[in-house]
């Protein structure tokens, strides 16, 4: 495969310097702090809100595999989870792209939170009144991942016209450690809680969290895309998407690198298999290893600000997602004890966060306001499709050989893609975004 040589990709839209009357520029301030970002209050709203119910989602997450597994002991059950919502995120994204950049995006979300809401309290009812089955909880996760499908592009696409451009990097670093956050909250207090209170009240309490956000949405106020740049409904709107992907060659070639790198190496449709078979640590340990990698995440915290300023934004994703393959290689050979697993998921998820915020930075900062919803929703189809689809990959090579072997070769096919991508685009490793 030949690629025509890459260029530095430059700033969408350059912020031109303040000038006093005198016509000197005069220096933007800059912000003491990643953490300042929150000082916009339309942001800080969406952070905080997002925070809550996106906890609360990553605590029905627990309770849905717990609950799956409990009714079939089956990791192709298991995998069956992230197939079923893989499919209708990648059939959807797209039409959910185009809907961000043509409606308004503040009421979008209130629906699709509103509608989120309702899939939970639908999971509860049904469990208390025993009437749960496969059935009722495939088809409740399949109507839930085709609505998310929606909110993806629409979060992604409002969070960089919440605050000035040159604040961006702390908005997406803190946004990428906002849901790693919630990957960490979620599964432990997850897993503690359907111990305590059982799976119907853990559903509960995702639907509180719910609420959460859409009070927060009710008290933003989100700019929308002037009308004479505004897309039109229609496959015109889908096409000219595409056209600027082709433009940018190297956002898809991030893009592939994530997709292969969770296609592959995640494995975390299996952690039930461990948490119960292997490790015999029950739900409470579960919930540990789901949030492992969110602590390796977490634990760059102090770390974003310097991330998101590394200038060789592609070799940087490259190395990170080596470094994420070797850990989850680890991982797959580990038996235990647990902390030494945590320890090996936590790796990977600190790698995984640098490939995030830079990966982040590349799409961001080079895509124009009009074209955000659907350039998120393509970034949806590869983030959110991979790791999906990964855990129907992970699920039935578990079944058809074994767990350790499922998570191990996983591993190394992560990196023999990544060495790939970057050996067919090697202007990637050449990068930078200002």
């Amino acid at each position: 495969m030949q690629t025509e040589p890459q260029k530095e990709i430059p700033s969408s839209q350059p912020v031109q310097p303040e000038t006093s009357a005198s016509n000197v520029p005069v220096p933007t301030k800059k912000p003491a702090g990643s953490w300042a970002v929150l000082r916009n209050r339309n942001y800080s709203l969406l952070f905080w809100g997002q925070l809550i119910s996106a906890a609360g989602t990553q605590m029905q997450v627990v309770a849905v595999a717990w609950q799956v597994f409990l009714l079939t002991h089956s990791a192709i059950a298991l995998g069956l989870i992230g197939l079923v919502q893989a499919i209708p995120r990648l059939i959807f994204s797209l039409v959910g792209g185009v809907f961000a950049d043509v409606f308004d995006r503040r009421k979008l979300l209130l629906i699709i939170e509103i509608t989120l809401a309702a899939t939970s309290a639908a999971l509860a009812l049904c469990t208390i009144f025993n009437v749960i089955n496969m059935f009722i909880i495939y088809s409740v996760v399949l109507v839930a991942a085709s609505v998310s499908a929606f909110e993806f592009p629409t979060r992604q696409a409002v969070i960089p016209t919440l605050v000035p451009r040159e604040q961006m990097p702390d908005a997406m670093s803190l946004s990428m450690v906002m849901m790693q956050l919630t990957f960490v909250i979620g599964p432990t207090l997850g897993g503690f809680i359907i111990a305590w209170l059982g799976v119907a009240n853990t559903y509960w309490i995702d639907v509180i969290s719910y609420f959460v956000v859409i009070a927060s949405l009710l008290l933003m106020v989100i700019p929308r895309v002037p009308v004479e740049k505004r897309a039109q409904a229609g496959v015109g709107a889908l096409v000219d998407g595409m056209r600027f992907l082709r433009a940018h060659p190297i956002i898809l070639a991030v893009l592939s690198l994530d997709f292969f790198a969770t296609f592959f190496g995640s494995p975390r449709a299996l952690l039930p298999v461990y948490a119960s078979d292997i490790l015999h640590i029950g739900p409470q340990g579960l919930g540990l290893l789901l949030a492992a990698t969110s602590i390796g995440a977490v634990a760059l915290t102090p770390f974003t600000g310097r991330i998101s300023r590394i200038s060789r934004q592609g070799l940087g994703v490259v190395l990170a997602i080596i470094c994420w393959g070797i850990c989850i290689i680890a991982f797959g050979f580990s038996p235990g004890p647990l902390w030494l697993s945590v320890l090996f998921l936590a790796g990977s998820g600190a790698a995984d966060m640098v490939s995030m915020i830079l990966r982040g930075l590349v799409i961001q900062l080079t895509t124009p306001d009009e074209f955000r919803g659907r350039i998120s929703a393509v970034n949806a189809m590869f983030v959110i499709g991979g790791p999906m689809l990964g855990q129907f990959e992970s699920g039935v090579v578990a079944g058809v050989v074994s767990p350790q072997f499922s998570v191990v070769s996983g591993g190394v096919a992560c990196i023999l893609a990544t060495v790939a991508i970057a050996a067919c685009v090697p202007g990637l490793l050449r990068v930078k975004i200002k």
